[in-house]
């Protein structure tokens, strides 16, 4: 056999490493095998983890060093693997650790691949030994047979590596969520959640079933994502409803202010054009619109009138904002002046028809605000 030793603790450590990470259970008084194993995985391009690894020398993405909370960081390393190998022998039949790590990766729903080193006698093996099904044998000394039972577990751990992949992914996510009080920001949305589910139900058949902190965890966040798109559907429908009330108030408003002489005075006149710019986006008058929201950027003095300057990132758009008082506020994003059309499923065109009701209180409204006007004149048009 050989050593543990070799390029495995000079490889590279990279910021994201994209090798298969197995995790190996193991007694300690099969170390020797282990050390052999694990370097016949390296070699065929796996990441090794096991309490002794010494692939990583500083035990940061592998092992386990000297500050870690043993059994903590074991959870971590099991988590992170997307496959565990366990070496069956009398001694890690007997182990309480090897059962314990085996109970908390079945309770991850991973994938668990027992290699047979030493032969047990199974019908006085634990329960949680005696469910798995060994198919790959070591215990036969011949080196031909070694290296064909080692290449046929790279092939085992290869199958559905990518399910098995985010499998590991999800449950580490549903582990961090439900340690931390299963806050709703932790939850998956959008896409992520989309593609979870999809992952969820192409499930092959040598995977156990989803654990069910991982099943709660997709529940939630479809619960959650559910909840969020009827209460937009909600406010989308009221924000509607209150449009269709104030339409004809607001069309009559903007009719007058399109009439109005333009001020000499240039702050006022800006701040005029920014009211009816307002008037227009309430009623997506134009259709367009600035995808990103304005940023603060600056102050004008008195002979400016006071203005706040905002600037759109999407294109650079300068805005001048006139305010009485209060804190800064973006304006709207919904302006003639918008860098984008609306996108269709957003536009809503008003009632071309306005019923008799609202006619007359338009034309009170109407008679208001511009006496000098004949009303009835004006609602007709």
């Amino acid at each position: 056999m050989r050593g543990e030793g070799g390029e495995g603790g000079e490889m590279d450590q990279r910021a994201v490493d994209t090798r298969t990470r197995v995790f190996v259970s193991y007694s300690r008084k099969d170390a020797e095998f282990l050390s052999w194993l694990a370097q016949g995985l390296r070699d065929r391009g796996l990441l090794v983890d096991y309490d002794r690894s010494t692939e990583d020398p500083n035990s940061v993405t592998t092992g386990i060093s000297a500050e870690d909370a043993w059994w903590t960081r074991l959870e971590e390393m099991i988590t992170a693997a997307e496959v565990i190998v366990f070496v069956v022998s009398p001694d890690s039949a007997r182990s309480r650790v090897c059962d314990e790590e085996i109970a908390f990766a079945q309770g991850l729903g991973k994938r668990i691949i027992p290699v047979l080193w030493r032969p047990i006698d199974f019908d006085t093996a634990p329960p949680r030994l005696s469910t798995l099904n060994i198919k790959i044998s070591f215990a036969t000394p011949d080196s031909d047979r070694l290296t064909a039972s080692l290449q046929e577990l790279v092939t085992s751990i290869h199958t559905d590596v990518r399910w098995f992949r985010t499998a590991a992914l999800l449950s580490a996510a549903a582990r961090r969520w439900d340690a931390s009080g299963r806050p709703a920001d932790r939850l998956l949305r959008g896409v992520e959640l989309r593609e979870a589910e999809a992952w969820a139900a192409r499930r092959p058949s040598s995977a156990p079933r989803h654990p069910d902190i991982l099943l709660e965890f997709l529940a939630e966040s479809r619960g959650a994502e559910d909840e969020r798109a009827t209460l937009a559907a909600i406010e989308q429908a009221r924000y509607h409803e209150l449009i269709e009330i104030l339409r004809p108030f607001l069309e009559a408003e903007i009719k007058l202010r399109e009439r109005l002489p333009e001020s000499n005075h240039w702050g006022v006149a800006k701040e005029m054009q920014q009211e009816l710019m307002l008037l227009q986006s309430i009623l997506y008058t134009h259709h367009r619109w600035h995808p990103e929201e304005a940023v603060f950027v600056s102050h004008t003095g008195a002979a400016e009138g006071y203005a706040e300057i905002f600037r759109f990132p999407c294109c650079g758009k300068i805005s001048w904002e006139y305010r009485s008082a209060g804190p800064s506020e973006p304006p709207s994003q919904l302006r003639a002046d918008g860098c984008k059309d609306l996108p269709e499923a957003a536009r809503r065109e008003g009632r071309e028809r306005m019923n008799p009701f609202t006619s007359q209180l338009v034309a009170r409204y109407w008679r208001t605000v511009n006496p000098e006007r004949n009303a009835s004149e004006d609602t007709d048009d």
